[in-house]
């Protein structure tokens, strides 16, 4: 009973939230998103405060990437793309590094982490965009 009551519950809060209707990787898009429009608006943010929430936005396009490749590699289908895949995410992997290498124009002052997080924030989500039209089978 006290099994089946959770359950029960568990499901009206994800529908009550409308987390029941998206992926883990869009839930994850929407705190990116949350935590960019506070990055941008809250004008009382410290440099490392903001240097510390654009590492979190970082990390959160880093998991929705993964997420993305996970759906990949779980499709129907994928046999006859894996090869192709493989060497388009390798590819992608040493651009990662080439990009994450790249001075910031900041280079030296408080705002260069922030700087480098955002900039590498924006070269993943460009792939996690790539993924989806490219690999990604749609239903």
């Amino acid at each position: 009973m006290k099994k089946k009551f959770f359950s029960a519950a568990a499901a009206a809060l994800l529908v009550l939230t409308g987390c029941s209707s998206r992926l883990p990787e869009e839930e994850l898009r929407q705190a990116r998103e949350r935590i960019d429009r506070y990055l941008f608006n809250e004008e009382t943010l410290t440099q490392s405060e903001m240097t510390i929430l654009s590492s979190y936005e970082l990390n959160l396009a880093f998991m929705e990437h993964y997420l993305t490749e996970y759906r990949i590699w779980n499709q129907p289908g994928y046999k006859e793309i894996e090869k192709q895949f493989m060497e388009d995410c390798e590819r992608w992997r040493k651009e990662l590094e080439t990009e994450s290498q790249k001075p910031s124009e900041f280079e030296g002052g408080s705002l260069a982490p922030m700087d480098h997080n955002l900039r590498m924030t924006q070269f993943v989500q460009k792939r996690i965009d790539e993924l989806k039209t490219k690999w990604l089978a749609k239903p």
